[in-house]
């Protein structure tokens, strides 16, 4: 009995006996098999039942669109006001670096109309040059006072420590992209201090 078909044939006998039995059991009932009239009521049931199915499904799927559609609005109302902001925070950056190198050209003519008649008169003009230079750079203003570091340092804390700049915006109540931008502006004042 290890052999599938003999299971097969066990089955099939058993099916033909049962179909057997069956309809005289039924006829001695009195019972009839179900009208088309019966049939028809359950298909058209089973019909309601798909519609109604249906419609729930379409009014879930319509709230699902309507949902996204206006999560999507709100997220391209705000990456156009970052963009702004964006555009905002680089215009200010280069209106700082611009009055930085004014406020560094002023000093050098300012050194050098006040150095300057006192080594007119003197022998060593290269005692001059190194005194100048030496003055500049002692008169240079910090660029940390009105660096993005200086402004940011709790960002640039986390920053350091490794932190993702989606942590750091949760932990500051900011905007990832506004995270990103800081950075990306401290960066490059770094490069410009750096040339």
């Amino acid at each position: 009995m290890d052999q599938p078909w003999v299971y097969i044939v066990l089955f099939g006998l058993v099916f033909i006996v049962y179909a057997k039995i069956m309809p005289k059991s039924s006829a001695e009932k009195g019972q009839q098999s179900p009208s088309i009239h019966e049939i028809e009521q359950t298909m058209d049931h089973f019909a309601s039942e798909l519609e109604e199915q249906n419609r729930v499904l379409l009014q879930q799927l319509a709230g699902m669109k309507q949902d996204y559609e206006l999560q999507a609005s709100k997220l391209d109302a705000r990456v156009e006001k970052l963009e702004a902001e964006q555009g905002t925070l680089q215009q200010e950056y280069m209106k700082l670096n611009v009055a930085y190198e004014e406020l560094e050209q002023k000093s050098l003519r300012q050194t050098d109309l006040t150095s300057a008649p006192q080594f007119v008169n003197g022998t060593n003009l290269q005692n001059a040059i190194d005194t100048n230079e030496a003055s500049l750079e002692e008169q240079q203003p910090e660029p940390s006072s009105v660096s993005m570091k200086g402004r940011y340092t709790e960002l640039f804390a986390l920053y350091e420590q490794g932190k993702s700049t989606e942590s750091i915006a949760k932990k500051l109540n900011m905007t990832k992209g506004e995270v990103n931008l800081i950075i990306q502006l401290a960066k490059q004042e770094e490069k410009l201090h750096a040339q």
